[in-house]
């Protein structure tokens, strides 16, 4: 018993003397506290957001290899292509509401180890390259065609 009310009291003097030594910001008030926390942790819940977390990275890296391979094929038509670029960038007809455009290709996932960040990363790269492509492309085609006129 006199262990564990000093254990405490040593907790609650690191606590302060943290808390009273540096400026903090919202972020570091956030990991004292849940270093400091001696409520007991919920360890399945966090595993649970880190599994969906996974699962959300994999669903998002198989959408965009088939995509990725559907771009690599030559003898889709133009309009396809177009088709393919505006529905990956949720470019659609008006009226049609399926939400916001994702912003980046790590929302929502950012807690996923780094080799799978790196990995979604890469992938997604690899379309920006595709597309900056086609559209320099349909630029210089443009220019050739503008300077024979």
């Amino acid at each position: 018993l006199l262990s564990t009310v000093a254990g405490v009291h040593k907790y609650k003097w690191l606590k302060q003397s943290v808390q009273g030594l540096y400026p903090q910001s919202a972020l570091l008030n956030t990991i004292v506290e849940f270093a400091l926390k001696e409520e007991p942790v919920d360890v399945e819940k966090m595993r649970k957001c880190l599994l969906k977390q996974l699962e959300r990275a994999e669903v998002r890296l198989e959408g965009i290899d088939t995509i990725l391979k559907l771009a690599a094929k030559n003898f889709l038509l133009p309009s396809v292509q177009y088709a393919m670029f505006c529905g990956w960038q949720r470019l659609i007809p008006e009226g049609a509401n399926i939400g916001e455009p994702l912003t980046d290709c790590l929302k929502d996932v950012d807690l996923i180890p780094p080799f799978n960040r790196m990995l979604l990363e890469v992938t997604f790269g690899k379309l920006y390259a595709w597309a900056i492509q086609n559209v320099r492309n349909i630029l210089l085609d443009a220019h050739a065609k503008f300077k024979e006129l």
